[in-house]
């Protein structure tokens, strides 16, 4: 099982067993209270001992009579003989807790590494995770499904989750629209001064990285150095299209030349293109399990539906290699590689949401001019508007609380930062990161050939990096390579 399927096995497990109410604090508590308890992790055998933080905070600090909630976090003690700063580590998603991802192994030899540095912070950022109050919404219905046949039921589906789970927490006393990155950035400033730190070192990954520059922007005088793998800029939250348009024609030209594909797939995007254009004409059905009832199921899926399915996966190199023998078998009328792809996201969208998440994303938003591109690219774009589903669709239905043009502004800083790339990453781009980092005066991007969005926090070469630039190193002249992409074997034709 590759690093993001355990992942994501682990937190659907999690998701259906965790709270998903409100949870206010003890009317005892008050703002800056921190407490901390023995903690374990396993790994490898063993349990890592560590302390669980529990620090109290204002919902929203514009408000002085705000709710008080609580954001947790894990600290991982030094190993380092003179400990530095601590490192913070900014999960992704939003939505991804830092905590529960300590559980998959690969991603905690990388938390176990920074411990060279310093103490290493493992945040669940305001909403999920261990936090309070936990912003997931599970649902007590399944997908319709038709959900993967059209545009207008897909976003309908999802819609109808996130308008439910705002009217609950809002009636629960949540002030929803205080889930924003700027926040979330006090937050992390507030956990620096509940450790008596001077400064932080920050670790982000994908939109920890939107995160990180965030604590770039308004309390960078307190930062000493900061790592970004995968790339969010202020104004990236939304993606472009021709984005995608260019990972598939290079995904394309790699299935190519792949001897083991011996040739079937000389052209991904021409089949791509008939396969979307049938589907156009006539969705087909797909029998998947449902996770619910541990039964069969039909479901229909359509243009927008595996145009929204590919984007999932798009930027991965971990299921990359399945992706010209799930286009050749779809273009010769062989749909049981799409069905495995429809099984997984069929049962984790309809486990619920994580309102947390689309708040986030949707105050983030996008500037006029990024939305025009956006809008224009999308007419001709292989994947349409799926590259940003559910967006703008369901803005409206949580308040529409965009944070303005200011926030997505340039970040100009002196603040030392490292950006992490990756070449096959579709989600967080090269480009991105040096479009951010024309405004740093003080930055080295290191670009990993052949690694995907989930494939460079878990390297151990782009870990010991991490380890040398947060220690003051100069990493501006590595190289790292991972192997390239080997592709699954073309399967026989069904008799």
């Amino acid at each position: 099982m590759n690093i993001k399927l355990k992942t994501l096995s682990f937190l659907v497990t999690l998701f259906l067993f965790s709270l998903a109410t409100a949870q206010t604090p003890q009317p005892e508590l008050k703002d800056g209270d921190l407490k901390f308890e023995p903690f374990t992790i396993p790994f490898e055998g063993q349990n890592v001992a560590a302390e669980l933080g529990r620090l109290v905070v204002r919902e929203n600090r514009t408000k002085p009579k705000s709710n008080l909630i609580e954001l947790a976090f894990v600290r991982l003690k030094s190993t380092a003989e003179k400990p530095g700063y601590p490192v913070v580590y900014l999960d992704g998603g939003p939505g991804s807790s830092a905590i529960n991802i300590a559980r998959v192994p690969d991603y905690m030899r990388a938390f176990m590494k920074l411990r060279e540095v310093g103490d290493v912070i493992l945040l669940d950022q305001r909403g999920i995770g261990r936090s309070k109050p936990n912003l997931q919404r599970l649902s007590s219905e399944a997908l319709p499904l038709d959900v993967f046949a059209n545009n207008d039921s897909l976003l309908r589906s999802f819609r109808e989750r996130v308008v439910a789970a705002a009217t609950y927490f809002r009636g629960q006393g949540v002030d929803i629209l205080a889930y924003n990155t700027i926040e979330s950035a006090h937050d992390v400033d507030d956990v620096r001064k509940a450790l008596g730190a001077e400064k932080l070192n920050l670790v982000g990954f994908s939109y920890g990285t939107h995160l990180g520059l965030a604590c770039i922007r308004y309390h960078g005088a307190n930062l000493n150095r900061v790592v970004l793998v995968g790339t969010e800029g202020p104004d990236h939250t939304n993606k472009l299209p021709s984005t995608s348009d260019a990972s598939l024609k290079r995904l394309a030209a790699l299935a190519a030349a792949a001897p083991e594909l011996e040739g079937k797939v000389s052209d991904l995007v021409g089949m791509l293109r008939e396969v979307l254009a049938r589907l156009e004409k006539e969705p087909v059905t797909v029998q998947i399990t449902d996770q619910r009832t541990r039964k069969p199921v039909d479901v229909k899926v359509g243009k927008s539906g595996l145009q929204f399915l590919i984007m999932r996966d798009l930027g991965d190199t971990n299921d990359l290699p399945i992706f010209p023998a799930w286009f050749y078998t779809m273009h010769r009328g062989d749909y049981s590689i799409l069905s495995r792809f429809v099984e997984r996201r069929y049962n984790q969208y309809g486990a619920g949401i994580q309102l947390m998440t689309v708040v986030m994303d949707s105050s983030s938003g996008t500037s006029k001019a990024r939305a025009a591109k956006i809008e224009a690219e999308a007419k001709t774009a292989l994947l349409g508007t799926m590259v940003n589903f559910p967006f703008p669709g369901v803005d409206e239905a949580i308040g529409s609380p965009d944070l303005g043009d200011k926030y997505r502004s340039p970040i100009r800083t002196n603040v030392a930062t490292l950006f992490i790339s990756g070449t096959l990453d579709n989600n967080t781009p090269p480009f991105q990161a040096d479009e951010v980092r024309r405004t740093f005066r003080n930055s080295t991007h290191l670009v990993v050939e052949n690694a995907g969005h989930e494939s460079m926090v878990v390297d151990a070469r782009v870990q010991q990096t991490m380890v040398d630039y947060l220690r003051g190193g100069d990493v501006s002249k590595t190289t790292i390579s991972l192997p390239p992409l080997k592709f699954n074997k073309i399967p026989a034709p069904k008799q």
